[in-house]
């Protein structure tokens, strides 16, 4: 061994050493706020939780759980959807769907929700047939002459009806 050189194990043991010491610490630290300002163990949780239910899922079962927070009604098929939910702590999602309902729980969602018929270019998600990087390829795929629009007012989503078979397409955001 050359004079004056360190052991690799005794430079790892080092290093481990300084790490745990930076580990107990932050942990420390996180006790002492947590203790002192109890808002931040609050504000901890909600973005562990953003992250741990961010995402992306098309055509998944649950997507009408994450959206409606409710199970898909009897009288509504999912044909697509696709659900965004952001990795911040608030809030922040967007959806699609298109379902096909019974003619029964289209009006009474429509009734409910107070939505108002509305002309195709004074929608709140009207596109032209162009679309974002996020709109689905299946969402509203023709001429919006094929299309009833509803709205809410002050709403950010839009309810299109397809004049054809009926499919209902939900847009909404919320950020």
């Amino acid at each position: 061994m050359f004079k004056g050189r360190v052991p690799l194990q005794s430079i790892i043991r080092r290093r481990v050493k300084n790490l745990l010491l930076v580990g107990f610490y932050l942990v420390a630290l996180l006790v002492m706020a947590a203790m002192f300002k109890p808002d931040t163990f609050t504000f901890l949780m909600l973005q562990a939780d953003g992250i741990l239910h961010a995402g992306t899922w098309e055509d998944d079962s649950k997507n009408w759980r994450r959206a409606f927070g409710e199970d898909t009604p009897a009288a509504v098929k999912v044909i697509h959807s696709k659900y965004w939910r952001s990795n911040h702590f608030t809030d922040e999602h967007m959806y699609y769907f298109e379902v096909q309902p019974t003619p029964e729980w289209k009006e009474t969602y429509l009734k409910q929700n107070n939505l108002v018929p509305v002309p195709p270019p004074a929608a709140s998600s009207f596109h032209s047939n162009t679309s974002s990087d996020q709109t689905p390829k299946w969402y509203v795929p023709g001429p919006v002459e094929n299309y009833e629009a509803w709205d809410q007012a002050g709403g950010s989503g839009s309810v299109w009806v397809d004049k054809t078979n009926g499919h209902i397409f939900f847009y909404d955001i919320q950020l």
